[in-house]
């Protein structure tokens, strides 16, 4: 990982250009996919999704790749394909998703049962029903290789807000309003008149993390 302050603009180019370069031969490859089930006749019967682990750091707090919980990096498409089954063309900017909900919403469309001790939630109420309520929050996990010293941490993400946490780091933690500042550049931690904010968002860490036995701890006890 590296901060683009310090890439020279050759690097840079370089970077955005492999980046663009991956993305195309990436839509390739999901054309002949879709193409495959066309000819095949599977079209018609098949449902197929479309995500990714991870976003991409594109300079944004002069970040590039991933290991970080801003909103490039953790940012994914998230595509569900089923002629006659979901309405297609429909974009859904409102409902939060996380992927652990993966599991639980394939089975749900296949009819498989889901073990009650998997984390996440169908998603298919809100795909077949967007006038329906989502879940409240999701969360996302930054556990690097564990035989590294590396940062750690957690984020819960509202309607409005994200909260994020981390193990150690000169910002151990940070609260944002991603209404007014989606581009994440005002930490809200130190603003009294964001205090309700910041206690309902460490509650809702604090839950998570008894209802999915995670064992984070922040250095400066934020939780």
């Amino acid at each position: 990982m590296s901060y683009v302050t310090d890439w020279s603009d050759d690097l840079w180019r370089g970077y955005l250009r492999d980046y663009h370069r991956i993305v195309e031969e990436t839509d390739v490859q999901v054309g002949r996919i879709m193409e495959a089930l066309r000819e095949s006749g599977l079209e018609e019967e098949t449902l197929v999704v479309f995500t990714s682990d991870h976003g991409e750091g594109m300079a944004a707090h002069h970040w590039v790749v991933k290991l970080m919980l801003y909103e490039n990096p953790v940012t994914v498409p998230l595509v569900f394909r089923w002629p006659g089954v979901i309405e297609a063309g429909r974009v859904d900017r409102t409902h939060l998703a996380s992927g652990v909900d993966l599991l639980p919403t394939i089975c749900d469309f296949a009819g498989v049962p889901v073990d009650p001790q998997v984390t996440g939630v169908s998603l298919r109420p809100v795909i077949e029903r967007p006038d329906l309520p989502g879940q409240p929050f999701v969360v996302t996990e930054l556990d690097p290789n564990p035989d590294e010293p590396a940062k750690t941490g957690r984020m819960v993400r509202t309607d409005r807000f994200k909260y994020m946490v981390f193990s150690h780091g000169r910002r151990p933690e940070m609260l944002f309003d991603l209404d007014s500042d989606p581009g994440e550049m005002h930490n809200l931690v130190s603003k009294p008149e964001f205090a309700d904010e910041l206690r309902r968002h460490r509650q809702l860490l604090k839950e998570w993390q008894t209802a999915t036995n995670d064992t984070f701890r922040a250095e400066r006890n934020a939780l």
